[in-house]
């Protein structure tokens, strides 16, 4: 059996502007899989094509997503433009608060832009926000990490997930992930809050238990981290 060939930089910079969208779905998954820095400026080019294409909105996320991962920062205008728009249930918006906090940060100590989209954010742009602290383990300073327990504590209630609470993430996930890195005198309290609140809200009106929030706070009790899929 024949090993399938290896995909070149320019085969994929050239599927990036097929006419078919899977084709530049797929050549934009192979950028960040391979972490192709260099097609860049190439992955922008097509964005801009792509982003008023409200059938494309899968392909879209995706790009914004490759733009935080490689670290794309002149996309942040675009970006941030959206993260502004602060659309609800919308994936590309989440997705484009995870890239601002990856673009805007000093480090993975500065929380200041998560806390930024946190005071005003629709919970599309609250739980991506939230994510960036999960996915890239970020470990913020004292104050800003008590500061990101004290708001997210029952940010699970925000208006915007009232009455969609079982079709929506809790974005409590993505704080009590983080916490597996952070001193436990700060969020040991949070975590067990998590636990006894670990409950979403079916449309008849039925509590349901989080089971994986639940498995997430105790993990990070332990200083485990859950990864996500």
């Amino acid at each position: 059996m024949k090993k399938a060939q290896k995909i070149t930089v320019g085969e994929i910079e050239q599927k990036l502007f097929s006419t078919k969208s899977a084709d530049r779905l797929f050549a934009t998954k192979q950028i960040v899989k391979n972490n192709i820095v260099d097609l860049g400026n190439e992955l922008f080019k097509a964005y801009t094509k792509e982003k008023n294409d409200k059938r494309t909105w899968e392909l879209q996320s995706e790009m914004i997503k490759a733009f935080g991962l490689l670290n794309y920062k002149n996309a942040l205008d675009d970006i941030q433009f959206l993260v502004r728009a602060n659309a609800s249930y919308d994936m590309i918006t989440m997705n484009a608060a995870t890239a601002f906090i990856q673009l805007k940060r000093e480090n993975l100590c500065d929380a200041e832009p998560v806390l930024e989209l946190l005071n005003f954010g629709s919970t599309s742009v609250i739980a991506g926000a939230l994510k960036a602290l999960a996915i890239d383990r970020m470990l913020p300073n004292r104050i800003e990490v008590e500061k990101i327990l004290k708001i997210s504590s029952d940010i699970n209630k925000h208006q915007d997930r009232l009455g969609h609470e079982f079709s929506l993430i809790d974005p409590r996930i993505y704080v009590a992930i983080a916490c597996a890195g952070w001193d436990l005198t700060l969020t040991n309290n949070f975590l067990h809050h998590c636990i006894s609140t670990a409950f979403n809200i079916n449309r008849f009106g039925t509590p349901i238990e989080n089971s994986f929030l639940i498995e997430v706070c105790k993990k990070s009790l332990k200083g485990q981290y859950t990864d996500l899929v």
